[in-house]
């Protein structure tokens, strides 16, 4: 049997988040940014363990806030999904504070809807570590607040050089598995999530 995750990828205007997702899904990146104005979901398939399983992304455009009500979420179609996703992908820029600000109302908007946060898979990825240089505080001090603090997972992650993309996805998983989706497993294997309609061991 085959399970289904549905992961929402959320994240302020020009963070980087569909780049992300593309590059893991179809091994695909464009220098080119167009704004994500609807929310768009792919479907890429991986194995955890030996068990497969089907990923549902969501590709969220910017909100003003998390849907805190069934009707909030159905009236704007870019939040349709969002409320009953397994587990949350909240991305920030690093060398943009305002987006990591972006992230922080959001995932606390996420806890107060969900309940605690150790019961709600969430993995803030810090993306464009390529521009590293320009970033607006020291890696140390947000891992240790996501980690410490937030209890979420974390990663800092390149699209354009695929650096850590993979990686952030076997940590969300992770999370994911430990907390409850299946028993816990430490070891992660992923495959065919490189090319559509095909299985690549990665």
């Amino acid at each position: 049997m085959v399970e289904t995750l549905s992961i929402a990828v959320i994240g302020a205007p020009g963070v980087g988040k569909t780049s992300i997702i593309r590059r893991f899904v179809y091994n695909d990146f464009s220098e080119s940014y167009n704004p994500t104005q609807e929310r768009y979901v792919y479907r890429p398939s991986v194995i955890l363990n030996g068990v497969m399983y089907d990923l549902k992304i969501l590709d969220v455009p910017p909100i003003a806030s998390f849907p805190s009500s069934p009707s909030q979420e159905w009236l704007d179609s870019r939040c349709r999904g969002v409320r009953n996703a397994s587990a949350y992908i909240l991305v920030y820029d690093i060398c943009c504070v305002e987006s990591f600000e972006y992230v922080k109302m959001i995932r606390q908007q996420i806890v107060d809807y969900e309940g605690s946060s150790s019961e709600v898979p969430i993995l803030v990825v810090g993306s464009k570590r390529d521009l590293q240089r320009h970033r607006f505080t020291q890696r140390r001090a947000v891992s240790v607040l996501v980690k410490k603090t937030w209890k979420c997972g974390y990663v800092e992650c390149c699209a354009k050089y695929n650096w850590h993309v993979l990686l952030l996805f076997k940590e969300l998983l992770g999370i994911a598995v430990a907390r409850g989706l299946r028993n816990n497993h430490t070891s992660i294997r992923l495959q065919g999530a490189l090319q559509r309609n095909r299985c690549s061991v990665m």
